[in-house]
């Protein structure tokens, strides 16, 4: 049986810790405030960037560079046979090109895989991956299973300060001030790898449910892993859970928002969704 490297990104939402403890490795992704570099995670973590996002500092997230890439290719080729990698979906980042086009280099040994996932369920997601891989498939056939399960991650994202959106271009600024002048309470989806407007409500409580009932609107609750991923929104959090079990009967995971998310959203964000469970 070949021995395989699960490989991810900062797109996942873990730190280096939990990495070793899971037994996956993260590609570590730059991201930029003003006119200085970070890494998230080495130099730069969550506490840290909502220190400058406070100070009204912009931040922005960017795809790791070819040369970081190549050479935790190159180290973990070292040790293993293949590398599944799996990055940050390709509706949202540049990185699932660039490992493309990269592992290309190293003949048949990278399987780079677009899963369009996002934050803890790219984790996930991995997680899955790994227990294929010890059923004895290569890299391949994971990356084959993978992209062969249709839209993988459904969720909400509701976030209660658009400012960031704003500045990270994801909505207009006339948008933005209309918003905020009306009240208005943007209601985001990320389906099929990427993030869009799904509606416009006038208040959170309804935003909610409109989330609530979007994401619900599956026939098998129990094909699905069911998580709440949030920042700052302890009043939220607790009550949504408690909806969630009580209309699926499946455990709903806590978990907080990272850097290269929030680098967008701001803080005080709060999300909800499904991953669709791996099946061989």
């Amino acid at each position: 049986m070949k021995k395989v490297a699960i490989l991810t990104d900062s797109g996942c939402d873990i730190d280096e810790k939990t990495a070793r403890e899971l037994g996956i490795y993260v590609l570590r992704m730059p991201i930029m405030i003003g006119s200085k570099e970070y890494t998230e995670g080495i130099d730069l973590d969550l506490e840290g960037l909502k220190e400058e996002l406070a100070k009204g500092q912009m931040a922005k997230t960017a795809q790791a560079s070819p040369g970081s890439l190549i050479k935790i290719y190159n180290k973990l080729l070292e040790e293993y046979d293949e590398i599944l990698h799996i990055p940050l979906s390709s509706g949202l980042s540049g990185m699932y090109q660039t490992s493309l086009m990269q592992a290309k280099t190293f003949g048949n040994r990278i399987a780079v895989v677009d899963a369009k996932c996002v934050c803890y369920p790219l984790t996930k997601l991995c997680l899955d991956a790994k227990k294929l891989l010890e059923t004895g498939k290569s890299a391949f056939e994971v990356k084959d299973i993978i992209e062969n399960s249709g839209n993988i991650l459904e969720a909400i994202i509701i976030p209660r300060d658009i400012t960031y959106l704003k500045n990270g271009g994801r909505i207009s600024s006339a948008a933005a001030a209309l918003a905020n002048l009306l009240k208005i309470v943007p209601v985001l989806s990320v389906s099929e790898g990427k993030i869009d407007v799904y509606d416009k409500v006038r208040t959170e409580k309804r935003a909610l449910k409109v989330g609530f009932d979007a994401i619900t609107k599956v026939t098998n609750y129990e094909d699905y892993y069911w998580m709440i991923i949030e920042d700052e929104c302890d009043d939220l959090r607790d009550e949504m859970k408690k909806k969630l079990e009580e209309k699926t009967h499946q455990e709903v995971e806590l978990h907080d928002f990272g850097a290269v998310i929030l680098s967008h959203t701001g803080p005080g964000v709060f999300g909800f969704g499904h991953v669709k469970k791996l099946k061989a």
